[in-house]
């Protein structure tokens, strides 16, 4: 923990524990919207990997469809709209440009109306609807709710309470960008992996796209994966 000022606004804490194997426990989706960060500047890939094709669609799309089959309302969070025009949900532009990806959470959480939003990246184009629903009928008290995957924490798969604005505001006015920083200063509960591991889908769902290398070998895996 660190003695930084946004920090004294840290939320209440509360321990709670989730079962793996209560999948089909109803979440009330209402309160929960969607949002896909689009605002990386894709160095490592040459090329917009939202837009490169995986199995016959671009990768943005899949993750699109994923997210508009469990949310009432999912949000583009990207400063190039132009480019996505064919998603057919609003785009919201960072409120704090070039500062990563937790100004694009904080934008999801400036454009929305529900206490929740879920957060995912990109480019991500296999992510489990098990799993979100899941990491979703966490929620309780917390701030956050952060799974952890074979190979660490997922904050771009995670779901972040409005409450968060009154941290992330002043973290990013004082040119703060680290999301573990977020995690620190709220009441955030990490999955373990060993929990979020029993889920259909779960080592699937944190797979990511940066590199070209990366993309073929996924392409490769699921080349019949709809």
């Amino acid at each position: 923990m660190t003695s930084s000022a946004w920090q004294d606004n840290r939320l209440s804490s509360q321990n709670h524990h989730g079962d793996a194997g209560q999948t089909d426990i109803p979440v009330s989706f209402d309160t929960i919207s969607g949002a896909i960060l689009a605002g990386g500047q894709s160095t490592r890939m040459g090329t917009d990997k939202a837009l490169l094709q995986f199995n016959g669609q671009p990768v943005i799309e899949r993750v699109y469809r994923s997210m508009a089959g469990l949310f009432n309302k999912t949000v583009l969070v990207t400063n190039h709209p132009e480019q996505y025009r064919f998603l057919p949900c609003p785009a919201v532009a960072d409120h704090f440009v070039e500062s990563g990806p937790l100004a694009g959470i904080h934008a999801a959480l400036t454009w929305t109306t529900t206490d929740w939003v879920f957060v995912v990246a990109c480019d991500m184009p296999l992510i489990s609807t098990v799993v979100i629903r899941y990491l979703c009928n966490l929620a309780d008290d917390y701030d956050a709710v952060v799974p952890c995957s074979s190979t660490g924490t997922e904050p771009l798969h995670a779901l972040y309470n409005r409450r968060c604005l009154t941290v992330i505001e002043p973290m990013l006015q004082q040119g703060h960008r680290r999301i573990a920083e977020l995690h620190e200063a709220t009441n955030t509960h990490f999955v373990p992996w060993e929990e979020v591991a029993r889920l259909p889908g779960a080592k699937q769902s944190f797979q990511n796209i940066n590199t070209p290398e990366a993309f073929a070998r996924l392409s490769s895996a699921c080349r019949y994966v709809r």
